[in-house]
């Protein structure tokens, strides 16, 4: 009977084990979705264009248009496009964030109730 005394509290240990690096690892995901929607625009890879201005990404577009030697839109053309991209950048992040957010904290909340079921195992055999 002790043997499986035993067994079962190493058993809880692991599970708490466990549980809070799912916890730890959750929760800096958790808080990276929330700083990523506190501003949307800084957010995504080093090959996306620069949204943070209509200059730079007037400059970015010039730049692009210059190798091709095509079609060179004007101001108006540009700042269109300017705005339909950066809501496109903030409805994708928000979209992103708020996914990463209920996904983390539902890990979270499983986590938090396995750690605190496994634990009361673990107690519970470990007095007896």
């Amino acid at each position: 009977m002790e043997k499986k005394r035993s067994i079962i509290q190493v058993y809880a240990i692991i599970v708490n084990v466990v549980a809070i690096i799912t916890f730890i690892i959750s929760l800096t995901s958790l808080v990276s979705a929330i700083i990523d929607r506190s501003d949307p625009l800084y957010v995504g890879s080093y090959n996306q264009t620069d949204l943070s201005s209509f200059e730079k990404y007037k400059l970015d577009v010039l730049n692009a248009t210059e190798k091709d030697d095509t079609f060179i839109p004007d101001d108006e053309m540009i700042r269109k496009m300017y705005e339909d991209a950066k809501t496109d950048r903030i409805n994708k992040v928000k979209h992103q964030s708020f996914r990463t957010i209920m996904v983390s904290s539902l890990i979270i909340g499983v986590s938090i109730i396995l750690f605190i079921f496994h634990w009361w195992i673990a107690k519970k055999y470990g007095e007896s």
